[in-house]
C-alpha cells in the first residue's frame, strides 16, 4: 500500500527531525510515537505518518517492534511543489487588488492574462468562489464579489469583528468542539514547524477563516456563526494574497493557540480577551 504524505507529515518529520540534531539524540535511541506527538503537541495519527516518512528517509528504523533513531543528519526528500491552484488564485487575487482586473471576467481573459491553460483556470475559479470571493454570472463569465474598499473599511470591518468575535465566546454554554480544537491546533503547529513562505497564503488563508468559524458556531449562536461567515468573505481576496510577513504568519497562529488553550483550561473570559488582542493585530 503505498503512502501519500501530506504537507502537515512533511512538517511533523522534518520538525522531529530537528528536535533530535538539536538535542543531540544518539543512533539507536528508542522513538516513541506517544512521546513524541506529546513534543511535537499533536495527536499520534500524524506522527504516525511522518514515522513512515522518516523510515522511508533512512532517519528512523525499525527493530523488531520497536523503532529507533538510526541517522538525523540524513536529508528527507524535498516537500511537494506549490499546488499550481493556490498559485493561481493568489495571482488572481494580488491582480484584482491591483485593480489590473474587471468586475466582470472570462474563463478566457484569464486564460490570456496569467498565461495558463482552461483547466487550471477552471479550478482557481472553483477556489475562489468556495472563498465566496466570486461568482458565477448566469449567462457567462464571472463576477467578483463585495471585499473590503481601502483602509477604512478595513478598519471598520475590524471594529465589528472585535464587537461580534470576543463576545461569542461569552456566551452562556459555550462548547468548543474537540475535533475541531484539536485538528486546529494541528494545523498550527504544522505551520509553526516549517520556515514562513508566502506561496503558501491560500491554506493560511483557509486555516484562519475555518478558526475564525469554528470559535464562533461553538457559541450555539448561528447569528454569531453567520456573521463572522460574511467577515471571512469580504476579507478572502487581501488575504489569499499574504503580505504581512513571516513574523506576523507565525505570531498570529501561536495567537490563535493561546486563544484554544483558554477555551481548553475553561477560562473564556481570558480566551475572549486574548482574542481581543489578536484581532487588533494587523493580518487575520
Amino acid at each position: 500500500m503505498t503512502t501519500t504524505f501530506s504537507p502537515l507529515h512533511h512538517d511533523l518529520a522534518r520538525a522531529a527531525r530537528q528536535l533530535w540534531l538539536a538535542e543531540g539524540t544518539p543512533p539507536g535511541s528508542p522513538v516513541v510515537e506517544a512521546v513524541l506527538a506529546g513534543r511535537l503537541a499533536v495527536s499520534r495519527t500524524p506522527v504516525r505518518a511522518a514515522l513512515r516518512l522518516l523510515e522511508a528517509a533512512g532517519i528512523t528504523q525499525r527493530r523488531g517492534r520497536l523503532m529507533v533513531l538510526a541517522d538525523p543528519s540524513r536529508d528527507l526528500p524535498p516537500v511537494e511543489a506549490r499546488d499550481p491552484v493556490d498559485a493561481l488564485v493568489g495571482a488572481i487575487a494580488r491582480a484584482r487588488e491591483e485593480r489590473r482586473l474587471a468586475d466582470i471576467v472570462r474563463e478566457a481573459d484569464l486564460m490570456r492574462e496569467f498565461g495558463q491553460p482552461r483547466g487550471l483556470v477552471s479550478r482557481a475559479l472553483m477556489k475562489l468562489s468556495a472563498l465566496g470571493v466570486v461568482a458565477r454570472n448566469p449567462a457567462q463569465g464571472w463576477h467578483f464579489a463585495a471585499t473590503l474598499a481601502g483602509e477604512e473599511e478595513r478598519m471598520q470591518a475590524m471594529r465589528f469583528r472585535l464587537v461580534v468575535e470576543p463576545a461569542a465566546l461569552r456566551q452562556p454554554g459555550y462548547a468548543l468542539d474537540p475535533n475541531f480544537a484539536r485538528t486546529m491546533r494541528e494545523a498550527h503547529q504544522a505551520v509553526l514547524a516549517r520556515p514562513w513562505r508566502d506561496v503558501e497564503a491560500v491554506r493560511l488563508f483557509e486555516m484562519n477563516a475555518a478558526f475564525h468559524l469554528g470559535l464562533a458556531q461553538g457559541s450555539g449562536n448561528r447569528f454569531f456563526a453567520d456573521a463572522v461567515e460574511a467577515q471571512n468573505r469580504l476579507r478572502a481576496l487581501v488575504n489569499a494574497d499574504w503580505r504581512f510577513g513571516d513574523k506576523r504568519a507565525h505570531d498570529s497562529c501561536r495567537e490563535h493557540l493561546a486563544v484554544l488553550d483558554a477555551l481548553e483550561a475553561g477560562d473564556n473570559g481570558r480566551a475572549a480577551t486574548l482574542l481581543e488582542d489578536h484581532l487588533r493585530c494587523a493580518g487575520p
